[in-house]
């Protein structure tokens, strides 16, 4: 019986980097094989044909030929190009760190209709003008309840007893909230304490991501609640996102200073 080489995958593309002199490796997330990564021959030289579907963020129908290193691309059919992670700094750093969790946590060649589904909706909902920051939230919660790390937010991560406290600490070597008591007998050394506000906004978004739309904080509890979730990502994937790092040095570009909110005042 003849098996066709050639396979054709909907796509969306992670991330495209530089791959020898002039080709483009792509890390892909596909409906019908999950995570892989593709060769695009060429892709480098702004006239080759399989440049325009080579760009983080595009969404495609890819056709791939089997080959002993990695799948080749051959042909394409762009569906959708994201233009908002063209200009807006805080848009497209929101999507590296999310691609750059799924390219570390997710596993090659493990198909999950589900997932690639839900991470098309987080997308085309980022390109229609949703706040990165909550997006970026909501994205990372669902991802973690995907891979089974989903954290103890208002519970009790060792007795289970629910948590009513204004701050409460947090530890992700225990799997998340810790209460009072538990706190007295075992208090881990990672445990940090956070407003009960965001750990209840990742609850509401891991629950309702199309809360991303209404749900709203201070800004200084956003970024409390992004700090809960790098650490927790950060122990469950023992490797530090390189994106977090710029998303932390553009945050720390457009905060103002105590000095200069006075003034503003």
């Amino acid at each position: 019986m003849f098996v066709s080489r050639i396979t054709t995958v909907q796509a969306i593309v992670l991330r495209a980097s530089p791959w020898r002199e002039k080709d483009r490796l792509l890390v892909l997330l596909t409906k019908e094989r999950g995570k892989i990564f593709a060769l695009a021959q060429g892709a480098q030289v702004p006239q080759n044909r399989l440049t325009p579907a080579t760009q983080t963020g595009t969404l495609a129908t890819f056709w791939l030929a089997r080959a002993r290193e990695f799948d080749r691309v051959t042909d394409y059919r762009i569906e959708q190009v994201l233009t908002r992670i063209r200009h807006d700094i805080f848009a497209l750093t929101a999507f590296g760190i999310a691609s750059e969790l799924i390219e570390l946590s997710v596993p090659l060649e493990a198909a999950d209709d589900e997932l690639f589904k839900e991470v098309l909706w987080f997308v085309k909902r980022l390109e229609e003008g949703v706040s990165p920051i909550k997006w970026l939230v909501a994205v990372q919660i669902r991802l973690l309840w995907r891979l089974g790390w989903m954290p103890h937010l208002l519970s009790c991560s060792l007795c289970g007893v629910e948590l009513d406290k204004e701050q409460i600490a947090f530890a992700p070597s225990v799997g998340g909230a810790i209460c009072e008591r538990c706190q007295m007998s075992r208090m881990p050394a990672d445990a940090q304490f956070f407003p009960s506000a965001s750990l209840q906004a990742i609850y509401s978004l891991w629950q309702q991501p199309r809360l991303i739309e209404t749900l709203h904080l201070r800004p200084n509890l956003w970024r409390q609640t992004l700090t809960l979730l790098r650490n927790h990502w950060h122990y469950h994937i023992e490797a530090e996102s390189r994106a977090w790092r710029v998303w932390q040095q553009i945050m720390s570009a457009h905060t103002p200073s105590p000095s200069t909110r006075r003034r503003q005042i």
